[in-house]
């Protein structure tokens, strides 16, 4: 699958972000070539490896206790208005 330089562009926008002219090109390639690796990655067949949640086994992971805390403000922000308003940032293609 190639990449465009319309694909970038419409990817920066949807991230918000500023990519430069001359800079649209070379992330296009360089996309290009990330795909075209998962394909090729998508070919193999793993039919006989097992599924998994975890690459390490007979780690014992840090848990704490799930507790509410207060935040400095945040009871505030909710008293002075109703509704937050956002900027739309996802549209249609």
């Amino acid at each position: 699958m190639k990449i465009t330089e319309t694909d970038v562009e419409y990817v920066a926008k949807l991230a918000n972000l500023e990519v430069a002219d001359d800079e649209k090109k070379e992330l296009a390639g360089q996309l290009t070539r990330i795909v075209e690796y998962v394909e090729q990655l998508n070919k193999l067949d793993v039919s006989s490896v097992p599924p998994t949640t975890q690459i390490l086994e007979n780690v014992k992971h840090a848990v704490r206790e799930d507790r509410v805390v207060q935040r400095p403000g945040s009871s505030e922000a909710g008293k002075t208005v109703e509704y937050f308003k956002v900027p739309k940032v996802i549209t249609e293609r």
